[in-house]
């Protein structure tokens, strides 16, 4: 008789709380339509943190899948490979998506944006910093005013969810030619 009512207690709570879980903003901006750039596996509250640039500290390098949600600051003018995402306060975070396994549209600046995946901290080397400054347009000064490395907060996307409509379409990947070069 106790084991009868141990699983059916078990089963009501596991149905409470199956029933409690709500997508996050993200995931229901995707059920609405949003455009997904790379691959965006359910979010869930209470189970994927949703934050801003200023929250993401306490999740550096420990493996919690995150939801950032800001507003489109800058975007590689190259192939849309990284952004920018900038929180209410001002403060950004640099979005990597994750082996530049797929872009975003260069014309996204301004647009409100949810970015799921995860927070790291490296080391970017002075070719790096020269790289992502040239790819942001910036001026040749301010280039060569690059002479260390840096260590920076990243966030290495999974996916970028941005609103249908309005965005061009994002740049296609180099194709490796038959001796692997692109």
């Amino acid at each position: 008789m106790q084991s009868h009512l141990l699983a059916a207690a078990v089963l009501a709570t596991t149905t409470v709380l199956a029933g409690c879980m709500h997508p996050t903003r993200a995931q229901h901006d995707i059920d609405h339509g949003w455009a997904v750039y790379g691959r965006a596996d359910a979010t869930v509250r209470g189970v994927d943190p949703e934050v801003g640039p200023e929250q993401l500290p306490r999740f550096v390098d420990s493996g919690t899948r995150v939801v950032l949600t800001g507003t489109v600051d800058q975007v590689c003018r190259t192939m849309g490979c990284w952004l920018d995402i900038a929180g209410k306060s001002g403060e950004t975070v640099r979005v990597m998506n994750r082996d530049h396994g797929f872009f975003i549209p260069r014309n996204a600046r301004g647009r409100t944006v949810h970015a799921i995946g995860f927070v790291t901290e490296r080391e970017l080397s002075v070719e790096m910093l020269k790289h992502l400054a040239e790819d942001a347009g910036k001026a040749q000064a301010e280039i060569d005013a690059i002479t260390a490395p840096q260590k920076t907060v990243l966030f290495i996307a999974d996916a970028v969810i941005l609103p249908a409509g309005g965005l061009d379409a994002p740049a296609a990947p180099p194709v490796a030619s038959e001796d692997g070069a692109q």
